[in-house]
Formats: C-alpha cells, sequence, structure tokens
C-alpha cells in the first residue's frame, strides 16, 4: 500500500514539473515575440519641429524612420499619408522619393510643378498620417505633426551686408597702419639709408679676419647689385645708357652701379680704401713732425 502511494506521488511530482518547463518555455517565446515587434516610430525630421531656418528652394522634409520603410506593396497607400500645409492653411501638392542607400529614410518635397511659391519668413505644418506603414506592416499608430518656418532671407541679407562692411573697415584700418609705420608720424617717408660697412667693427663683432669678412660683403653687395639691376628700373641711364629705336621705343645698354641710383651705401672694399688712405695720411703727418723736431 505505502510502495503504491510513493509510486503515484513520485508520478504526480514529474507530470508538475513538466508543466512548469512548458510553461516556462511558452511564456519566453511569448516575451521573445513582444520584443521582437519593436513599435514603428519616427527617429529624425529635417526640418525638426520648431525650426525657423527652412530653406525656400526645394521646400521638404526629410524623415528617418526606425526600420525600412521602402516596400514597393506600400507605395501608394503610403503617398497619401503625408500632408503639407501652406500658411493660410491650404493644402499644398507633395511628391515623396525613397532613399536607395538608406531603406529608413524618405524625402517629402513641395511639387513646385504646381503654380504655388513659397516665400521667406512663413509658417508651415506637415503632418505624417498614422496609418503609413513599414515594410513588415506596421503602422505609427498616431499622427506626427511638424510645424517650422521658412528662413528669414531679408534678414540673412543685412547680416551678410554689416560683414562685409565690417570687413572693409577692417582693411582700411589694416591699409592705415601700415601706411603709418613706413612714416615718421609726419607724413614723410622713414629715413631707409643703410650704415656704411665697417670692416673692423664687423671682424671683431663676428671674431673673422677683415679678409674674410670683406670677402664675405663683397659677396653680398654683388647679389644685391644683381638683383637691382634685374628688377629697378632706376639703375639705367636717361640719356647716355639708352638708345631711340625706330619704333620710338628706348633700349638699355646695360645695367649701372646701385650708387648711380643715389645710393650710399659703401662696399667692403672702398671703406678699407678709406681707413688705408686715412692711416697713411697720420703716418705721412708723423713723419714730417719728426723731421721737424730734427
Amino acid at each position: 500500500m505505502t510502495e503504491r502511494i510513493n509510486k503515484s506521488s513520485k508520478s504526480k511530482g514529474i507530470i508538475l514539473i513538466t508543466l512548469l518547463l512548458i510553461a516556462g518555455i511558452m511564456f519566453i517565446a511569448a516575451s521573445a515575440n513582444v520584443l521582437a515587434e519593436e513599435e514603428f516610430v519616427l527617429v529624425e525630421s529635417y526640418p525638426k519641429d520648431g525650426a525657423n531656418n527652412a530653406a525656400v528652394e526645394n521646400l521638404g522634409v526629410k524623415l528617418t524612420f526606425n526600420s525600412d520603410v521602402n516596400a514597393e506593396e506600400n507605395h501608394e497607400a503610403n503617398e497619401k499619408c503625408f500632408t503639407l500645409q501652406g500658411p493660410d492653411g491650404s493644402k499644398l501638392p507633395t511628391k515623396l522619393y525613397y532613399n536607395p542607400k538608406d531603406a529608413k529614410q524618405i524625402l517629402v518635397l513641395y511639387d513646385t510643378s504646381e503654380p504655388i511659391t513659397t516665400r521667406t519668413s512663413e509658417h508651415y505644418t506637415f503632418t505624417i498620417s498614422k496609418d503609413f506603414k513599414n515594410n513588415e506592416g506596421q503602422t505609427l499608430g498616431k499622427d506626427e505633426v511638424i510645424e517650422f518656418d521658412t528662413i528669414n532671407q531679408s534678414f540673412n541679407t543685412k547680416v551678410y551686408m554689416v560683414a562685409m562692411l565690417l570687413m572693409i573697415a577692417g582693411m582700411a584700418v589694416f591699409t592705415t597702419l601700415q601706411a603709418r609705420k613706413a612714416t615718421d608720424g609726419n607724413g614723410k617717408e622713414k629715413d631707409t639709408k643703410e650704415e656704411a660697412f665697417n670692416p673692423y667693427k664687423e671682424a671683431k663683432r663676428t671674431g673673422k679676419s677683415v679678409a674674410e669678412v670683406v670677402a664675405i660683403h663683397d659677396k653680398e653687395v654683388a647679389k644685391a647689385e644683381a638683383r637691382a639691376a634685374k628688377n629697378n628700373a632706376s639703375l639705367y641711364d636717361d640719356d647716355e645708357d639708352e638708345e631711340l629705336e625706330e619704333s620710338g621705343n628706348y633700349k638699355v645698354k646695360g645695367p649701372r652701379p646701385i650708387s648711380a641710383g643715389g645710393s650710399t651705401y659703401i662696399t667692403g672694399r672702398k671703406a678699407l680704401a678709406e681707413e688705408k688712405k686715412a692711416e697713411e695720411e697720420r703716418l705721412a703727418k708723423r713723419r714730417a713732425n719728426a723731421k721737424k723736431k730734427k
């Protein structure tokens, strides 16, 4: 008798556990189905609701959803799910375009083939019907309303003009400051004459010999003269170094040295010669004084 009761209890326990397992599996499956059927919603729009900078040209709304919406079987029904109202509340014609690179995105444009025009700073209302479907047949379930204003073109033009005037004023100030830097404050150009080259000072400053300093300086002067001869027209004679051609044009015979153009720049050789001449004069005076004392 006891054995029969134990067997009966075990059978009931096994049946109960089996039923619980089946119920658990069914619950998990139902939960998975609920999670799989994600709610179909609008993710983003451009312009956004409340925007005031929508373009006047190519007026329209770009929409992005959380699932694909490009199924051909839904095209005809979905095209009737969009309404664009103008400032006076009238319904404006629209065209629906699907993005071939993104199945979740569509573009609804104002149909400009109709004789209706948009103007700046006007209010528009765009509505997506709750019946709009995705590729799985899900609908939005509620109307989505997006209100926006077109851009104020006259205000933008004024801002652009002010920016241009500020830029022009800045350029004028910059030019004035540059002109002042080139003058001494009284409207006269600053003296830009270069000081005479002193080979002894330069040798002392650089630690090189006088001969080395003079050689380096002569090379620099030669380069400067070559550049000046090529680029500065004032280095040519007006009379002696020009020939009048038959065409009436003057032909320059050849370049002149920098000194011919009025420069006071002294080369290293000339400075060295002047120093030697002065030294010889001093020695001559000493010899003359020594003879007089004798």
